[in-house]
């Protein structure tokens, strides 16, 4: 099959990787050559389940959803050769993850992936996606495929160093749930990843806790033989973490804000239906509307997500951008 070039719809991509509906997000693999790289799009409608999920007169793509769709481009480059044809492959690392523009309803996202090496079932490699011809988004990206890598988490040692002040226990320390969330944050059903606030000093740091339950409609199609929590709704959960770190303070609750850089972006262990991620979201700078900051997850005490973040609170943003002279 070497420099052979495919083309798939979707029951061709179907029938070489895991992902099903509603968790499928790609649409068509126009061009590929398998262990080289792959080429396709995903088009996007408003009447998808992510779109209702978020209060804004503007409906978006969220990012999670583009790194997703990246990754499922990039899954392409290597499934499809006949020996790894329908593996189950995970995302380990991820690095230089940016987004460039606002992708709404109506647009249509490309994506070329490339496959820069794959050795003992870990694949690396890059992504970029274009809207209109102009680049959207772009990562960098490790996947393994089980049962020929051995353990992940000693296949990718975490490199980072940081104090933080972890979470030592489930006991809230402040009252403040879901009604409490909801007051500072625009997510909504099916879109909420947050269950309870277990401490909080607005504008420093937030602890708080995600369960999950098979009850969860992304279980079934990731995957229905072995129920996991997909790496993006991981990173989503520690997202909204960080988020409530800026949104929690009072001139900033229920403001628009858009992630623009993660950066080394670590998935360390197997979520699972009944497992609590433990999340701790730390705000190192806030100026002028661009928030830096660092977030990870715990389960049982065991490290599963982490990554540094820069996001935005948008129109405050909008408020420092040079002024154009008429």
């Amino acid at each position: 099959m070497v420099n052979q070039t495919l083309s798939f719809d979707i029951p061709g991509i179907i029938s070489h990787q895991q992902n099903r509906y509603p968790m499928l997000f790609i649409d068509r693999i126009t061009d590929c050559v398998p262990l080289k790289y792959a080429k396709g799009f995903k088009l996007f409608t408003y009447n998808e389940w992510y779109f209702q999920g978020y209060e804004t007169a503007s409906p978006f793509v969220w990012n999670v959803i583009q790194i997703e769709a990246m990754s499922q481009v990039f899954l392409m480059t290597f499934l499809t050769a006949d020996e790894y044809r329908g593996h189950v492959a995970t995302g380990s690392k991820f690095n230089k993850v940016q987004f460039f523009r606002k992708i709404e309803p109506g647009d249509r996202l490309d994506f070329e992936a490339t496959l820069i090496e794959f050795e003992q079932g870990v694949a690396s490699g890059k992504v970029n996606g274009k809207v209109n011809g102009k680049l959207a988004c772009s990562m960098e990206c490790t996947f393994d495929v089980p049962g020929l890598t051995g353990n992940n988490q000693q296949a990718h040692p975490d490199n980072a160093t940081r104090d933080l002040n972890q979470i030592e226990t489930l006991e809230s320390k402040v009252d403040f749930g879901i009604e409490k969330i909801r007051e500072c944050m625009l997510n909504r059903y099916p879109w909420l990843f947050l269950d309870r606030v277990i401490d909080i000093e607005p504008g420093k740091f937030v602890k708080a806790i995600k369960n999950f339950t098979y009850n969860e409609k992304f279980f079934p199609a990731h995957y229905s033989g072995d129920p996991s929590v997909p790496g993006f709704i991981q990173i989503e959960c520690c997202m909204q973490c960080f988020l409530l770190t800026l949104l929690s303070l009072d001139e900033y609750k229920r403001r628009e804000t858009a992630d623009r850089m993660l950066k080394n972006v670590q998935l360390k262990r197997k979520i699972i239906p009944g497992d609590t991620l433990e999340l701790f979201g730390n705000l190192e700078r806030l100026s002028r509307g661009v928030a830096k900051g660092y977030v990870e997850g715990k389960v049982n005490g065991e490290e599963a997500v982490s990554f540094e973040v820069t996001a935005v609170i948008v129109d405050e943003l909008d408020k420092f951008k040079p002024k154009v002279k008429q």
